[in-house]
């Protein structure tokens, strides 16, 4: 990719609030989403982070807006130079801030880069790539008849901000993401108790999903090109697209995958991981126990694996267990053999990599079982038939 056109991309379309304003004074800057402007916070006279949509909703919701201060909600982003800027480091700050936006230190002020101007721009560099190289086979559903509190149990054991809703034959037929409920049953509740305006009825977290999803979805099939599913998202506003064949759901492809494959292609080392903490301090000590974990593990499989990057996304939850706090692991393996997923949970850092490293070895073997399978197949046919078949 070319690096002027990549600088093409940078806006000063942003707004800058400070870091001990109220939510409440933020709110009314929701309004701008839609044309894509970024929020930056602002602390001391620099910079500290962005401010995302979802995370404004969820304070307005959860907590007291005209008392709670923006600093609460932020999310720390790392800021690249105008020098320095290259694809790799705009696509890795994209996965691993988890923002919609990059910022970019100019001259004496700063610049933003869009997700989906980035996207747009990668398409050509894709054009080859199918759906099915880069999508989660594991779609995350919950029949349409099921609550939305069974949704958000569901979202929260998977570590994921969205499940697909199937019919009773296990057809696509919606979709609904963390944004939605709140937008759609807890922000209408709280105005309502507000007094905000009235003839609202309050929605309960009992009723069924179906009244509340997102439908129709937008869906692709996997041997579409990753440059199609990048103009639906953009298209559509939309950050993720379902993989269908006949309606049935065979795959997920979000944003984050496609950067992630990005920098997979790019990544000059053979193995190498990515690890990205939510909310989880951990100091130099446990951070060298759990690199060399993470290089334990990919070092047991490199003669297996050609080339392979590992993803690792860890989140605080708010429960504590003799000072331990529950966390979440998420892991995403890339691999000339395929994509491999696994999740782990369990008390300290440690442990739930560990839980989630033996769930996503016993994957990695299940397939290589199931390879050596074929092959032993492939093997007998051709050993039993080699004398009729003629070239």
């Amino acid at each position: 990719m070319d690096v002027e056109k990549l600088k093409s991309l940078i806006r000063e379309d942003y707004e800058v609030i400070d870091a001990n304003e109220t939510i409440s004074k933020v709110v009314p800057m929701l309004e701008k989403w839609e044309s894509k402007s970024a929020i930056l916070v602002e602390e001391n006279g620099e910079v500290i982070g962005v401010i995302r949509e979802r995370d404004l909703l969820r304070g307005c919701v959860m907590v007291n807006p005209h008392e709670t201060k923006i600093k609460h909600f932020v999310i720390p982003t790392g800021i690249l130079s105008l020098d320095d800027l290259t694809p790799e480091k705009v696509a890795r700050r994209f996965v691993e801030d988890s923002t919609p936006f990059v910022v970019v230190r100019l001259n004496g002020r700063y610049g933003v880069i869009n997700i989906d101007d980035f996207l747009n721009l990668l398409k050509s560099e894709l054009s080859d790539v199918r759906a099915k190289d880069v999508m989660n086979p594991e779609v995350i559903t919950v029949l349409r008849d099921a609550t939305v509190a069974k949704a958000l149990a569901t979202m929260r054991t998977n570590g994921v901000d969205r499940v697909v809703i199937i019919d009773e034959n296990y057809k696509v037929v919606g979709i609904i993401t963390g944004k939605d409920i709140i937008d759609r049953i807890f922000a209408p509740r709280k105005k309502a108790r507000t007094g905000d305006f009235s003839g609202e009825k309050e929605k309960s977290l009992s009723i069924k999903v179906e009244s509340i999803m997102s439908y129709p979805v937008i869906t692709a099939e996997k041997n579409d090109s990753i440059s199609e599913i990048i103009d639906k998202m953009i298209e559509n506003n939309i950050s993720s697209v379902v993989i269908t064949k006949d309606g049935f759901p065979e795959g997920i492809v979000i944003k984050k995958d496609i950067l992630e494959y990005y920098l997979k292609q790019v990544t000059p080392v053979k193995y190498t991981y990515q690890v990205v903490l939510k909310d989880v301090e951990l100091d130099e000590f446990e951070m060298d126990r759990i690199n060399k974990d993470l290089e334990n593990f990919l070092d047991r499989f490199k003669e297996y694996f050609g080339e392979a990057i590992l993803f690792v996304y860890m989140k605080r939850h708010k429960e504590f267990y003799r000072g331990l706090p529950l966390i979440y692991v998420r892991l995403k393996l890339a691999s000339d053999k395929g994509v491999f997923f696994a999740t782990g949970e369990g008390w300290g850092a440690e442990y739930a990599l560990h839980a989630g490293l033996r769930r996503l070895e016993r994957t990695i073997l299940e397939h290589k079982d199931l390879q050596m399978d074929k092959k032993m197949i492939k093997r007998f046919y051709e050993d039993v038939f080699s004398d009729f078949v003629s070239i």
